[in-house]
């Protein structure tokens, strides 16, 4: 149900803000921005699929600069901070991710896949667009696009001498600095592009038992350099490297002994909790204008270090003295990618493309269970207090070959058909006693789309498309070795219309899927052990509509709602939970704000804007007893601008709301209590920048 108290917040300000008439410069109209959703340039609102977009313009005017921080302002999408520094769970139309298994969303990054959900949970820094498009999308970007794709694009070299700096300071003594350079080596030939980013804080979600903050950042600083070689009007090669290192709280889970999630409960773990890593990658993307087609080839390189130390008990010898322990584990992964697509004109009857893909990788995942004495630095490398050490190497190799149509039977009547074959070879290696396992999964994902234009602003589509996610394995000494490869089969229905010469958007669809061998994370308690399993069938059923309202050029309102609802309709393993929806659902997410500017002087101007988000009851396990109640998050922030100089007030979670991003039951967990991620409190601060 609508949070109508804090929906009105943000109706109230957009009141106070419509009195102003001045224009000054926004974010683009919808009708002007171009999409790569598709593997081809295409305007955002001609796509036949919900796309959700956010421009350059629209995460400096939501403060948004991490990952996560995306759900602001799209429907039936979540991303929850879990465990690790860098990891995350990312939920999209209920398909949410297990503990070992792959994210059900394919994650591109300058067209390069990102294999590890780590290369996800970053800062966002030097951005061009983020495209979130929902839906099956296996068609085109295969395994791991079961519910749809994110898309990363960062900013591109100029010929123009550019540059930006910004500086942040919030609670928490948070220090959040960035810059950007761009221009010519060779003017028209030879650009260049250079971005960094740092971040430092104390931390904001105390533990109560250490007396300090468990999510502080020591450091987490990253560079990007990227150069772009014209070489013809019809030839254009970029190379982008980037690196990123980082030391940073962990982990910090807090143990709930009532087992309410409604109890809100800071960390009060003894261990103090670190995690350190680096990542770099790099990518290399030609284009070459065929005359009949486009070429692209986009060739990507990752390796990803981690190593966490932390608590595994999260408590303290004060609560549980005979139940001190911890985990020494370090990770790594090397990924390496190479993309081939050759794409038709656009501007024809008659549109096509086809692709081929190869993915591999090797990650190396080694867990150490050691006891804990309180000698921090010693404990966890010290042999004699080892109890449990599990290491595996996970290795893969993907192969995908992929074609796409697109025919205008009439000037109104478009319709599409594409499909994909995936051919996934996964194998491990237990380094404990150096056995091996090997499983291949493969699938066909075919789609079809039919789009009918009723007018020059307003489209109907429908849609049928399968999406797939690889199964895998579980850590050697798990009882369940392999989980199987979940499939989602799709059918969406679909409108995107345009109104009061193009000042009002409304999109919206309805849909409706069922999904094989749902993948999710339970305890084997027969053998005391964590695994990810399948639940034979579930069905997800659902809708988004999307309204943006520009009454003024220096006014824009949005107003967002999403249904999903993803009920368990077979389970041979555990046929009591039939009925049941899928664990971290959320029925029903809403969102809303406004963003506003007027001129003060000829050279002065403000600028005011605010968004809140509502999230619904959310069930946290398959048997539906830990729910947590419906939670409401707003956000606003107030400026003054001159020229290139910006100055901004802001501040998140400012209704202070408690609640927890993830919630592992202990049935769930084999722990003889509940745990919990909390999220952070109140957040403010000041943002100083400077564009040139």
């Amino acid at each position: 149900m609508m949070n109508v108290k804090c929906l009105s917040i943000a109706t109230a300000l957009s009141v106070i803000a419509a009195a102003g008439h001045a224009a000054t410069e926004t974010e683009p109209a919808l009708d002007e921005i171009i999409v790569t959703a598709e593997k081809r340039p295409e305007r955002l609102q001609e796509v036949p699929a919900q796309v959700d977009v956010l421009t350059a313009a629209a995460l400096e005017q939501l403060q948004i600069k991490e990952a996560a921080d995306i759900t602001a302002t799209i429907p039936n999408l979540i991303v929850a901070r879990n465990d690790t520094y860098t990891n995350s769970t990312i939920v999209l139309r209920s398909i949410t991710q297990a503990n070992n298994s792959d994210v059900p969303v394919a994650i591109v990054i300058d067209g390069v896949p990102q294999d590890d959900s780590k290369q996800f949970n970053t800062y966002l820094f030097d951005i061009a667009q983020i495209e979130v498009l929902k839906g099956p999308q296996g068609s085109l970007y295969g395994r791991n696009a079961e519910a749809g794709a994110i898309i990363i694009n960062t900013a591109a070299p100029t010929n123009e001498i550019k540059g930006s700096t910004e500086i942040s300071y919030g609670n928490g003594s948070t220090v959040n600095g960035r810059a950007a350079l761009s221009g010519a080596i060779v003017p028209d030939f030879l650009l260049f592009r250079v971005a960094g980013n740092y971040v430092k804080s104390d931390g904001l979600i105390p533990n109560t038992y250490r007396r300090n903050d468990s999510d502080y950042v020591d450091f987490d600083r990253s560079l990007r350099a990227d150069l772009t070689f014209l070489f013809s009007d019809k030839l254009k090669l970029d190379l982008i490297g980037q690196f990123r290192g980082f030391a940073a709280g962990s982990t910090f889970f807090a143990p709930i002994f009532s087992g309410n999630p409604n109890q809100f409960e800071y960390p009060q773990g003894n261990f103090p909790n670190v995690d350190t890593g680096d990542q770099v990658f790099l990518d290399a993307k030609a284009e070459a204008d065929l005359g009949f087609a486009t070429l692209t080839s986009v060739s990507g390189y990752a390796r990803i270090a981690e190593h966490q130390i932390s608590d595994v008990d999260f408590t303290n010898p004060g609560v549980l003295p005979a139940f001190q322990v911890g985990d020494n584990q370090p990770s790594n992964n090397h990924v390496l990618s190479q993309d081939l697509r050759l794409v038709g004109p656009t501007a024809s009857t008659f549109r096509w493309l086809v692709s081929a893909d190869y993915l591999q990788s090797s990650q190396l995942l080694s867990t150490n269970i050691f006891l804990d004495t309180g000698h921090y630095t010693s404990d966890p490398f010290n042999p004699m207090l080892l109890l449990q050490s599990s290491s595996a190497e996970n290795k893969r190799k993907d192969y995908g070959i992929s074609s796409q149509v697109d025919y205008d039977v009439v000037q109104t009547l478009t319709l599409t058909a594409g499909v994909r074959f995936d051919e996934d070879q996964r194998k491990q290696i237990n380094l404990n006693e150096n056995s091996v396992r090997e499983a291949d999964f493969n699938a066909i994902e075919p789609k079809f789309t039919a789009t009918y234009k009723l007018t020059a602003d307003a489209l109907v589509y429908a849609t049928y498309g399968v999406g797939f996610r690889s199964g895998g394995f579980n850590q050697p000494n798990f009882s369940v070795p392999v989980f199987g490869a979940e499939t989602l089969k799709n059918d969406e229905l679909g409108f995107k219309t345009q109104w009061l010469e193009r000042r009002l958007t409304v999109n919206g669809a309805v849909y409706t899927g069922i999904v094989s061998n749902y993948q999710y994370s339970y305890i084997d308690f027969a053998t005391a052990s964590p695994v990810t399993g399948n639940v034979d069938r579930v069905r997800v059923s659902g809708g988004e509509f999307e309204a943006r309202f520009t009454p003024t050029p220096n006014l824009s309102l949005f107003a967002n709602a999403g249904v999903s609802v993803p009920k368990i309709v077979r389970s041979s393993l555990f046929p009591q939970y039939i009925g049941n929806l899928t664990p971290r659902a959320n029925e029903t997410t809403l969102q809303g704000g406004f963003s506003y500017s007027r001129p003060i002087t000829d050279r002065l101007s403000w600028f005011a804007g605010s968004n809140v988000q509502h999230l619904s009851k959310t069930y946290w396990y398959i048997d539906n007893l830990e729910m947590q109640d419906p939670k409401t998050y707003l956000n606003a922030s107030f400026g003054l601008k001159s020229g290139g100089l910006t100055a901004t007030i802001w501040g998140k979670n400012l209704l202070d709301t408690h609640a927890y991003e993830t919630y592992d039951p202990k049935q769930a967990t084999g722990l003889p209590y509940d745990v919990a991620y909390p999220i952070q409190p109140i957040s403010y601060g000041i943002d100083l920048s400077m564009r040139f």
